[in-house]
Formats: C-alpha cells, structure tokens, sequence
C-alpha cells in the first residue's frame, strides 16, 4: 500500500501467465450447486452486459494510456521492453475484469482471487476467453485513470503486464465506489 497526497492506494502483485490456456464450456445454462449457471458465457457475463457510462469512459482513457505506453516501449524493473502494437478491446477480457471489479466493491475485499478461490484465469474462461497468455492487474483508491496507470507503470510487474509484447487484447473493469481497477490482458489460442 502506498499513499500519496493523503489518499491511500493499493496495488496488488501483478498476475501472469504463459502456455495453453483452458477451454470455456459453452452450450446450455445449467445451474450447478451453487445455483450459478456454470459455463455460460452470456450468464456470466449477464450482470455487466450494461454498465455506467462514466465508468466505461475512464476505461477508454485508461486503453489510451496503456496503448500510449506501449508505442514507446520502456524499462520496467530492468526489464527493458521495446514498443508494443496496441492491445484491442476483448468483450470476454472486458466482461471478466468488470466481474471481478463489481464483486470486489459489492463484497468489499481487494484480491486477485475472490474470497472462493476464484483467480483471474478462472474469470477469463468463465467469460468464454481461450487463451495462450494471459494476465491481470488489479488498483484500489486511484482516482483518475493517468494515475492508475502511473502507479501500474511505477511497479515492475504491472508494467510488465502492460509493456508485454505476448499479449494482444485486454479488458477493463472501473467502479467509482471504492475506486477500484481490473485490467485483464490475453493472447487467445487460435
């Protein structure tokens, strides 16, 4: 946790990983024992099918800034990366990140994984999101999209997730209350 001009912000350790990813399942709704509908995409996915204006806003900006720093390439904890293309927008990556950052603000908890051991890679096939790499990065208490960013880009791990030339899309997830950020990042297994 850091804290700057007297607000408390909050970081979590950057989440990546490399090689095959699993497959959603798809078809029928069903509900399994937690009365959830499993491997439904669209059921999962249902809660952010709409979402408030603002927020998908400040997810905009923060795609301009992260693709911004990808055109320049950087150094991230000595890790030198040279310019990236920009990741485009995934409705499944985007749908995962915006669970995750609803649940997080309507359970008050701040984690990558939810307080069921649900991880980020878990969120992304839940989504309908077959990947090969795949990541996160998660903020709490940053106000403005530039200074998430800034703070992801001041931590080796979550600017490594931005700089990383092995993904190609991402997803955002903002809720004003709690000031909280998901950024999910994939490469999808074609």
């Amino acid at each position: 946790m850091t804290t700057r001009a007297g607000e408390t912000v909050r970081l979590a350790t950057a989440l990546a990983w490399f090689g095959l990813g699993g497959v959603a399942a798809s078809g029928c709704a069903v509900p399994d024992d937690d009365g959830d509908t499993g491997g439904d995409p669209s059921a999962y996915c249902a809660s952010v099918a709409t979402w408030p204006d603002e927020a998908t806003s400040e997810e905009g900006e923060v795609l301009d800034l992260v693709n911004a720093a990808r055109a320049t390439g950087g150094t991230c904890g000595g890790q030198s990366y040279a310019p990236s293309p920009p990741l485009a927008v995934s409705t499944e990556l985007r749908c995962a990140a915006r669970v995750h950052t609803q649940d997080m603000a309507a359970r008050g908890y701040f984690d990558h994984d939810n307080p069921e051991g649900e991880s980020p890679f878990d969120r992304m096939e839940r989504a309908g999101y077959v990947y090969a790499a795949a990541g996160e990065n998660i903020a709490q208490g940053y106000p403005t999209p530039a200074a998430v960013v800034q703070g992801w880009l001041e931590s080796p791990g979550h600017c490594a997730n931005i700089r990383s030339p092995d993904f190609a899309e991402t997803g955002l997830g903002f809720v004003r209350d709690g000031l909280l950020w998901t950024q999910t990042f994939g490469r999808a297994l074609r």
